[in-house]
């Protein structure tokens, strides 16, 4: 038994598509798959009617930070298989031994795999068609559970950039009196209490778990941490905790983590995979990437449904055009009228 891991986000077909090929291509495994709405009420959930009896549903809470990586931290508790694999809800299998592949992986004694890919926050193993040791997931909780900082996202403004501000806990309360005193506030906390302050501060606690997680041990520069690689942030990703303040731009869903593995060495398979470029958007915007397991991911789905910026009306329009496609290619049984 293996779990899967579908954040949900408005674009209710795509979700839909991605849920009929998960189970048109499971093969001999058994699976458990995990949706994940992170965004309840808007209609799109009726989508996915016709597989309520073989997904295990779950409505993130509207009232707390969400994202997709924070979805997969917030469903873990749930999950009781030894591994899971994480997808996004514009990504499907398209063949059958997509599985298989995994397994060979795990009976090879590795405990996390996916895409090493090169993205704005730099290169990693990103979560889209990842696998996972659960185990590996909950040692990495205990570490974000018992780190030193508090965790003040946009608070420090620096090089004309908010940065998310990083407080060691020896320091907070005095901090907490007056913050000016330690840095320059950016406008978001201009006025604030301390009560105000800490309410933020509980709002984004999410952002320290292993899936979403901005922290590392060292300053990052907004020009740079484009440049991040497994050589310039593993050596810091375990935090010393000599430093009383830290400025972080903040790490992309599952780079964290990965960096994470890399240093405490867990034994980790790149799985090769090749990316297709939009027309004119090379470097851009993808149209798709393709696993060598054949995990086939659109990308952007979700990020440009209805979006009304005119200029990237080229993207929105393939992607859209995409989603129609694949949930019309659905029989009859697996689509609301």
């Amino acid at each position: 038994m293996i779990s899967i891991l579908v954040p949900h986000w408005k674009t209710g077909k795509m979700t839909a598509y991605a849920i009929s090929q998960l189970i048109k291509y499971k093969g001999s495994h058994d699976i458990e798959i995990f949706v994940i709405n992170n965004n309840s009420g808007d209609g799109s959930e009726e989508y996915f009617a016709p597989f309520m009896n073989q997904i295990k549903y779950f409505e993130y809470p509207k009232d707390r930070l969400q994202s997709h990586g924070i979805s997969f931290d917030w469903v873990m508790p749930h999950v009781t298989t030894d591994y899971f694999i994480t997808i996004e809800s514009d990504s499907f299998p398209t063949k059958e031994n997509w599985l298989d592949y995994y397994e060979e992986l795990i009976n090879d004694g590795y405990e996390a795999g996916g895409s090493l890919m090169k993205l704005s926050g730099g290169l990693y193993m990103h979560p889209c068609g990842a696998f996972y040791k659960k185990s590996v997931w909950q040692e990495a909780k205990i570490y974000c559970n018992e780190v030193e900082y508090a965790y003040f996202p946009n608070m420090s403004n620096k090089n004309n950039f908010d940065n998310h501000l990083m407080v060691h806990k020896s320091i907070v309360e005095d901090f907490l009196k007056s913050p000016s005193d330690y840095v320059e506030l950016s406008k978001s906390y201009l006025g604030l209490d301390r009560v105000g302050i800490v309410s933020r501060m509980a709002y984004y606690s999410p952002t320290v778990a292993p899936f979403h997680n901005g922290m590392g041990m060292d300053d990052d520069l907004f020009l740079t941490y484009g440049n991040r690689n497994m050589d310039t942030e593993v050596p810091q990703i375990l935090l010393t905790n000599k430093k009383k303040l830290i400025n972080r731009i903040g790490y992309e869903p599952g780079q964290w983590f990965f960096y994470w593995m890399m240093a405490m060495g867990k034994k980790i398979a790149v799985i090769p995979t090749e990316t297709k470029w939009l027309p004119n958007r090379v470097n851009q915007q993808q149209e798709y990437t393709l696993m060598e397991n054949g995990l086939t991911h659109l990308w952007g789905g979700s990020a440009y449904y209805k979006c009304t910026d005119e200029s990237v009306q080229d993207i929105v329009k393939s992607k859209a055009d995409a989603i129609e496609e694949l949930y019309n290619s659905l029989p009859k049984n697996q689509k609301i009228k």
